[in-house]
């Protein structure tokens, strides 16, 4: 991994807290916020950081109907990959969208608030692309839980942190701010009070008295990270595993031994040919290949199979569908007015 000591406990803090300041971080490290900002930006430009975004409970946000896709193409041009992965990105309910390697070419997830608008996007996609695809298979969520990235302090997940979306029913009723709010803090989960009460025509106060609603509420849990793999010279896998679900004593270990687990990201209990699915980020093919063999051994009464995708780019992540995407030109028009006022100033001085 190209990163120093210190971007490595920047980034932990980060994955702890994505909207934690620079005092904060800096106190938690022991160094100043100038340079905790300096590293910060650092790791923004070079594309280790590509963004933030609230980690949202998709069950209470209304969204039951969270399932994964993998798609294996055939008979594809460059250009027709990219139309199709043109098509994911713009899909308002495609919140996940991942370009992969190994046992699919692409992982999607769709979430709806019910099981016909589900089917209608399905529909959708088969009349447009489903002559290019070879294989498509799906899992039902049946929760998400998220781990920090403790290996980037080489050391487990000792505290046994866990940030869960999903897996239990508990609908929460959010008034249109709240999800114009929701809609903001996913396409920028550092986004400051001021702009968000710019954007929504509200005062400072009330956004921030919005935001700790919703954190009451369960509705977000934290602010995540999306980290360049390639930049960061991590690996990345989603991986499946098909289960012997007969013990349910030896499912919990190792469910206790996926949490402690330092490379292991994402814990996703699913329904259908397979019942796992781990994101599992490693420096090495051979460092997963070590994780997998142990796992393999000591459950072996337990994993029957497992088939792995490298993560190749991450196009799309977050847990909830983001209902007002017009907010996106206003925010890409606010930043492209900020870069000319930017360039006036420098032009003047």
């Amino acid at each position: 991994m190209d990163l120093t000591g210190l971007d490595k406990k920047i980034l932990f803090q980060l994955d702890l807290d994505g909207r934690a300041s620079y005092s904060q971080i800096g106190r938690q490290i022991g160094t100043t916020p100038q340079v905790v900002k300096y590293h910060v930006e650092s790791l923004l430009s070079k594309g280790i950081i590509q963004n933030f975004w609230a980690f949202v409970d998709y069950e209470k946000a209304g969204y039951s109907f969270f399932w994964a896709y993998w798609l294996k193409f055939a008979g594809l041009t460059k250009e027709k990959e990219e139309e199709i992965f043109s098509y994911f990105k713009q899909a308002k309910n495609m919140p996940i969208v991942m370009r992969c390697s190994g046992y699919a070419d692409a992982m999607i997830c769709i979430t709806t608030k019910d099981v016909f608008s589900h089917n209608e996007i399905l529909k959708d996609y088969s009349a447009k692309f489903g002559k290019y695809t070879a294989m498509i298979e799906m899992v039902v969520g049946l929760g998400f839980e998220s781990y920090p990235r403790s290996y980037l302090l080489n050391q487990e997940n000792k505290e046994r942190l866990i940030y869960a979306s999903g897996g239990a029913p508990g609908f929460v009723k959010i008034s249109e701010t709240e999800k114009k709010l929701l809609s903001l803090l996913q396409m920028d989960g550092r986004m400051e009070f001021v702009k968000v009460a710019d954007f929504l025509g509200i005062s400072v106060s009330y956004a921030n008295e919005t935001f700790k609603k919703l954190t009451g509420k369960g509705v977000i849990n934290k602010t995540a990270m999306t980290l360049g793999y390639a930049s960061a010279e991590i690996k990345s896998y989603r991986c499946l595993f098909r289960l012997l679900q007969f013990d349910e004593k030896r499912l919990a270990e190792l469910h206790d031994f996926c949490v402690v687990q330092p490379n292991i990201k994402n814990y996703v209990p699913v329904m259908g040919n397979w019942q796992l699915m781990l994101d599992i980020e490693v420096e090495s093919d051979e460092q997963l290949a070590d994780l997998i063999r142990k796992m393999r051994y000591d459950f072996k009464d337990v994993i029957y199979e497992v088939a792995t995708a490298e993560i190749k780019k991450i196009e799309k992540f977050s847990q909830r569908v983001i209902e007002y995407p017009e907010l996106l030109e206003k925010k890409a028009e606010s930043e492209s007015n900020e870069e000319e006022n930017d360039d006036d100033y420098f032009l003047k001085a």
